[in-house]
């Protein structure tokens, strides 16, 4: 199956973009864990990048994955328990009108 026509992503699969070297696109891409700051500043460049996606053709942010060269690179591991789906949701919620 496509990776774009998937609704729940396996480890497999964000190993698969590393193993296969996915390249970054309008539609694809990628943010290491330092992306994901309970900072104001953070938080508002979350709820842009998910602006910026909602207003073209969409695509998918993955958080986690380091990038070279607009290439997936390595995992950049988060901690699941302090960054939530529920304070992602929210993060996006509350700055994006």
């Amino acid at each position: 199956m496509d990776f774009f026509e998937e609704i729940e992503y396996t480890d497999e699969d964000l190993r698969e973009l590393i193993s296969s070297q996915a390249e970054e696109s309008i539609h694809l891409d990628f943010k290491a864990a330092g992306a994901l700051d309970k900072t104001n500043e953070k938080r508002a460049e979350i709820a842009k990048e998910v602006s910026a996606f909602a207003n073209s053709d969409g695509g998918i942010i993955v958080y986690g994955i380091t990038e070279e060269n607009h290439v997936a690179s390595n995992f950049s591991f988060l901690d699941g328990n302090e960054y939530t789906k529920e304070w992602l949701e929210r993060a996006i919620n509350d700055g994006v009108q």
